[in-house]
């Protein structure tokens, strides 16, 4: 089965922007022809502005019209796609990597991803699709320029799109979403205990013991639900903590060790390194430089 990224999108007519990161489609006729099954390795949402569109996904036949929003999260089957001939929309890709890193909605936004297991397209009001084509406007002009500044400046119109995306769609959820199941239920309060916990514990054993199941249980829930192990959700909340702080705080790199109750600095200095791919040290001055450079 063929897979389909960011990466092996490069070059293809149609694209107006790809980083490797997101990609921004213009016009969506002018994509290549598909081998059909495609699994997909990136999140795709589509705005249809005209036309219909239909797409078959893990075996199931869906129609998106005007005004409908259409998002397939990561790993994905596409097993068809048909556009009608006066079909137009705009299409934006997001990777793996970037949603993980940039936009924890995969995680924080539970109830939305329980619905578009479902049912991947909602109806926009009128005015909702203005303001998404105006995000996706103000994107397409951005993206013209390749700057380091610029690519801050698409990341955060990026970020302020799903925000607002999301409001949307918990609109929508309140109207449409089934109940959750045990594990669902489960995984629901694992996020809320994590949120709200501070300094936030790297332990499994640590939230299985609150949430009164067995480690490995604890594990096989964050699995099912969105695909990622137990641990590494807990990473991603403990990376935040520790990027907002080397950011946007004057502390010690000894002090934010403390305050996030890591056992020594150097117990730290590899947890960061691992997480973050450069030393505590060598963050804090690029941190130092970006903030310089805004």
């Amino acid at each position: 089965m063929e897979k389909s990224n960011l990466k092996n999108m490069e070059g293809w007519d149609g694209i107006a922007y790809n980083d490797g990161e997101l990609a921004f489609f213009d016009n969506m006729r002018d994509m290549p022809t598909f081998a059909f099954p495609i699994q997909l390795e990136m999140c795709v949402i589509v705005l249809v502005t005209n036309g219909r569109a239909t797409v078959k996904i893990n075996g199931t036949t869906y129609e998106a019209k005007k005004d409908d929003l259409f998002i397939c999260p990561p790993n994905n089957i596409v097993d068809s796609g048909m556009m009608s001939i006066d079909f137009q929309g705009h299409c934006i890709c997001i990777s793996c990597s970037y949603i993980q890193h940039a936009i924890p909605l995969a995680v924080n936004s539970w109830d939305i991803k329980v619905l578009f297991e479902n049912n991947p397209i909602c109806t926009l009001q009128p005015e909702e699709a203005k303001i998404f084509c105006q995000y996706y406007d103000l994107l397409s002009t951005k993206t013209q320029y390749s700057s380091v500044r610029q690519k801050r400046v698409i990341g955060t119109i990026m970020l302020a799109l799903i925000y607002d995306m999301l409001i949307v769609l918990e609109r929508v959820v309140q109207h449409n979403l089934r109940p959750f199941t045990s594990r669902e239920t489960l995984f629901k309060r694992f996020i809320d205990l994590i949120e709200s916990t501070y300094p936030k514990p790297r332990s499994v054993s640590y939230y299985a013991e609150r949430l009164n199941v067995t480690p490995k249980y604890f594990s096989y829930v964050c699995k099912q639900a969105v695909g990622q192990k137990a641990t590494g959700i807990i990473d991603q909340y403990v990376v935040k903590d520790i990027v907002y702080m080397m950011n946007h705080t004057q502390k010690s790199i000894k002090e934010i060790a403390c305050e996030l109750d890591f056992p020594n600095l150097s117990f730290f200095g590899k947890y960061v390194k691992k997480h973050l791919g450069v030393s505590p040290k060598n963050y804090r001055e690029q941190a130092i430089k970006r903030n310089a450079n805004n």
